[in-house]
């Protein structure tokens, strides 16, 4: 064969390897960019789950006071005040939730008993 057939076949062999690489490049900036996309609608997604918490100026609250400062006696009577109405909420839920669904009510959640 020829000195010169076999420059023009390294050549060409380069340039389709050059070419290969470039493709791979090509789709794996694409995988990159899609998968960046749906990082995006995930984030947006969940932005309002994360988001800053909804202000409470409706509400006859005070500012909020660690409880670290707190004298224990008011802390263990907030503790209490706070799980009694957090029963009572999970109790009428119960209860609008069971006459929605047309069961029997507990004589015990509509204060028969």
């Amino acid at each position: 064969m020829e000195w010169w057939f076999w420059i023009v076949l390294w050549v060409a062999l380069a340039a389709l390897a050059v070419v290969f690489v470039g493709f791979l490049a090509y789709r794996i900036f694409r995988a990159f960019m899609k998968t960046l996309e749906e990082f995006e609608t995930a984030a947006a997604k969940l932005s309002p789950a994360f988001g800053p918490a909804p202000s409470a100026e409706g509400e006859n609250s005070t500012a909020f006071q660690p409880a670290v400062f707190l004298d224990p006696a008011v802390a263990r009577e907030q503790y209490a005040d706070g799980k009694a109405a957090r029963r009572e909420a999970r109790r009428a839920r119960r209860v609008a939730r069971r006459f929605a669904r047309g069961q029997r009510q507990s004589l015990h959640d509509v204060r028969l008993s």
